[in-house]
C-alpha cells in the first residue's frame, strides 16, 4: 500500500477518463481573468505557475509576457507536464512555456529569479503551504509577487441540499484535500512567511445552471472513496442537485479567495 496520503496520490496517479476530464475542466475561460489582476502580469515577465495542469493558464500567461518573457509551468502529475507541453506546442509557445514536475516543497528555480508567481487550487493539495509559501518567498525578487486563487470547501453553499446533508457531504470529500480551508487561511499564512501588501478580494460567481457540478461530482467521488459517508447518501444528495438543475432550484456557490502579496 502507497504510504503517499491520499490527497497527494490522487494527483499523482490520474486515471486516464478523469485525465480527459481535466482538459476541458481546466480550460481556459475569459470569465478567469479578471481572477488575474491583481497579481499584475506584464509583458517581459518571469513567471511560474504553480500546478499548472494541463498548461491553459500557463500558455493564456504566456500571451501576457509576450516573447520576451517566460513561464515555468510546475506540476505534480507527469501527464499533466506531458499535456502542458504539447498544449504550448500546439498554441506556438513552446519556446516560453517550459514544464516541468515538481513533486514536493523545493522548486526547481534559482533565488529571486521570478517576477511573479501564480498558484489557482493547488495549495489545497500541499503538504504543507507554508513550506510552500516559503518557496514562493524565496524564488521571487525583491519587487516580486505571489498571486494565489483558492478555495474553501467549508464555506461552499449548495441548493435545495439541506445544510446538514450538504455539510456531511463536504466533510466526507474534504480527505482529498491537505486544507480543505486554505482560502480563508492564507492571508495569514503569507504574513507569517515574510511576505507583505497583502491584498485579499473574495469572489464567488453563483452558479445556476450547472457549471460546478463536475466539481461536485468529483466530491462525491471522495466521498465515496472515503467511506466516512454512506454511498446512498452521496448518490441522493448528488441526484437532488441534477433534479434542482430541471426543476431550476439550483444554486452553488463556491467563494474563491484570491490573494495577492510583496515580497
Amino acid at each position: 500500500m502507497s504510504k503517499t496520503p491520499f490527497y497527494k496520490e490522487h494527483w499523482i496517479n490520474i486515471e486516464v477518463e478523469r485525465l480527459e476530464r481535466y482538459q476541458a475542466m481546466f480550460g481556459w475561460s475569459p470569465a478567469s481573468k479578471p481572477l488575474y489582476g491583481s497579481a499584475d502580469i506584464r509583458e517581459g515577465q518571469v513567471v511560474a505557475d504553480f500546478g499548472c495542469g494541463p498548461g491553459h493558464t500557463a500558455i493564456e500567461i504566456a500571451r501576457w509576457v509576450g516573447r520576451e518573457g517566460h513561464v515555468h509551468a510546475l506540476d505534480i502529475n507527469e501527464d499533466f507536464v506531458r499535456q502542458c507541453r504539447d498544449n504550448a506546442q500546439k498554441a506556438g509557445f513552446s519556446q516560453i512555456v517550459t514544464s516541468q514536475v515538481v513533486n514536493g516543497a523545493t522548486l526547481p528555480l534559482a533565488d529571486s529569479s521570478l517576477d511573479r508567481v501564480t498558484a489557482r487550487n493547488t495549495l489545497i493539495y500541499v503538504d504543507d503551504p507554508k513550506a510552500t509559501l516559503k518557496e514562493f518567498h524565496r524564488v521571487i525578487h525583491d519587487d516580486g509577487k505571489v498571486h494565489a486563487i483558492e478555495g474553501d470547501w467549508p464555506m461552499m453553499v449548495a441548493e435545495p441540499v439541506p445544510s446538514k446533508k450538504w455539510s456531511a457531504l463536504v466533510e466526507a470529500a474534504a480527505y482529498a484535500c491537505r486544507t480543505p480551508d486554505i482560502g480563508r487561511r492564507l492571508p495569514g499564512l503569507l504574513s507569517q512567511t515574510g511576505f507583505s501588501n497583502i491584498e485579499l478580494e473574495v469572489v464567488t460567481r453563483p452558479d445556476l445552471d450547472g457549471r460546478l457540478l463536475p466539481m461536485i461530482r468529483n466530491m462525491a467521488g471522495y466521498a465515496r472513496h472515503g467511506g466516512q459517508m454512506d454511498a446512498r447518501e452521496v448518490d441522493d444528495t448528488i441526484q437532488l442537485l441534477e433534479e434542482s438543475l430541471i426543476d431550476r432550484a439550483y444554486l452553488v456557490l463556491a467563494p474563491q479567495f484570491v490573494v495577492a502579496a510583496m515580497k
